[in-house]
C-alpha cells in the first residue's frame, strides 16, 4: 500500500518524505522519488524527525502478521505509535492528517447490501490482534478530531489486488491461483479492491473530504469461486474449482486453535480466523466515491496489473 501511495504522489507533484526501518525492503519503491527518514515507529523522537517541516502526514504502517501471538507489540505499534504521532502531527501544525484504516473495523454484508460506514466493529474480532489495535487506533485519531479539530480523515480499504506487493501479502490470492489445475476454495467473498485506485483516493483525501469522517475504499465484491475464475481466465488456463466443505474447516481451525491455547503459538488459520475468511464480506465504497473522487475497481483490470508486476519482478 505504502509504495503505491508514494507513486500517486509522485504523480500529482507533491515531495515525498518516507519513514521506514533500518530493515524494510524498498524494491516496491522502484521508480520513486522520495526523502527517506529511518526509525522505529514506536520511539516519538524518530517520529518528529519524520514529521517536522511536512504539511501532511498519511499514516498507513502498521503491525499486521496474523501469526504473532504478542498482543502488547500490537498495541505499542499500532495504538500507542498513531497516538505520538497525532499528537506530534499536532505540534507541528499538520494541515492534514490521514489515516489508512481498515475495512475490519466495520460490519460487512451480502452481496444484496454491502456493509457502509454506519456498521460498527463486529465484537468477536476482538480476539483479532491485528483488527483490534486497528480500531482502537481508528478510535484514538476520531476522538482527537472531536475533541480539538484534529484535521483528520480515516480512509479503510478493503483486500487490496495491483503491484508493488513485495513480500507479497494480499496478493499471495492470486499467487494461489496461478499454474494450479485444481483450485480449493471456502465458502464466502471479499471485496478486492484495486490498490492504485485506492492509493489514488488516500492522495485525494489531502485536499478532498470532511475532516473527522472515516471511508471505505471497497471494490468488487464477489465469492471467492468467480475471484478463482477472473484469475484463471486471464491466465488463460482452465481450472477444476472444489469447494471446501465448512465441516472440515471447522474441524482444522478448531484443532489449530487448541494447539495454539495449549503451545501458545498463533496459527494463522484458527477459529476466529475462520469466520472472519468465510464471511460475506462485502462492502460499499459510494461515500468515497461521491466525496473522494474514488474510482471503482475494474477487477479484471486490478488482476491483470498484479500478475504482470509478479512476472516482472521474478515472482512467478
Amino acid at each position: 500500500m505504502g509504495a503505491n501511495i508514494v507513486c500517486q504522489l509522485n504523480q500529482r507533484g507533491y515531495d515525498v518524505r518516507i519513514f521506514v526501518r533500518p530493515t524494510s525492503n524498498l524494491d516496491a519503491l522502484k521508480g520513486c522519488e522520495y526523502e527517506k527518514v529511518v526509525g522505529d515507529i514506536t520511539q516519538p523522537g524518530d517520529l518528529r524527525k519524520a514529521v517536522q517541516g511536512c504539511d501532511y502526514v498519511i499514516h498507513s504502517a502498521a503491525l499486521t502478521a496474523q501469526v504473532d501471538a504478542n498482543f502488547d507489540r500490537f498495541w505499542q505499534v499500532n495504538v500507542e505509535a498513531t497516538e505520538n504521532l497525532v499528537e506530534i502531527s499536532r505540534q507541528f501544525d499538520i494541515k492534514r492528517f490521514i489515516y489508512v484504516s481498515t475495512a475490519n473495523c466495520f460490519t460487512p454484508g451480502p452481496l444484496d447490501n454491502p456493509g457502509t460506514e454506519q456498521g460498527g466493529f463486529m465484537p468477536w474480532l476482538v480476539r483479532s490482534h491485528y483488527a483490534y489495535t486497528k480500531f482502537a487506533a481508528q478510535l484514538t485519531v476520531l476522538n482527537e478530531y472531536r475533541t480539538s479539530g484534529f484535521p483528520a480523515i480515516v480512509v479503510a480499504p478493503t483486500f487490496l489486488i495491483g503491484p508493488r506487493d513485495v513480500k507479497p501479502s494480499s496478493g499471495r490470492i492470486v499467487l494461489y491461483a496461478l499454474g494450479r489445475r485444481v483450485v480449493f476454495y471456502t465458502p464466502g467473498g471479499k471485496s478486492f479492491a484495486d490498490v492504485e485506485k485506492v492509493a489514488s483516493a488516500i492522495v485525494n483525501a489531502l485536499e478532498r473530504g470532511r475532516l473527522g469522517e472515516t471511508y471505505l475504499l471497497a471494490g468488487a465484491n464477489m465469492p471467492y469461486r468467480d475471484f478463482f475464475q477472473i484469475v484463471a481466465e486471464i491466465e488463460g488456463r482452465k481450472k477444476v474449482y472444489i469447494k471446501i466443505p465448512d465441516f472440515i474447516l471447522t474441524a482444522v481451525a478448531g484443532t489449530l486453535t487448541f494447539m495454539g491455547n495449549v503451545t501458545g503459538r498463533k496459527f494463522e488459520f484458527d477459529i476466529m480466523n475462520k469466520r472472519l475468511f468465510t464471511l460475506d464480506n462485502y462492502f460499499c465504497y459510494k461515500k468515497a466515491k461521491y466525496e473522494l473522487g474514488y474510482e471503482p475497481t475494474v477487477i479484471r483490470d486490478a488482476v491483470r496489473k498484479s500478475i504482470e508486476w509478479f512476472r516482472q519482478e521474478g515472482m512467478l
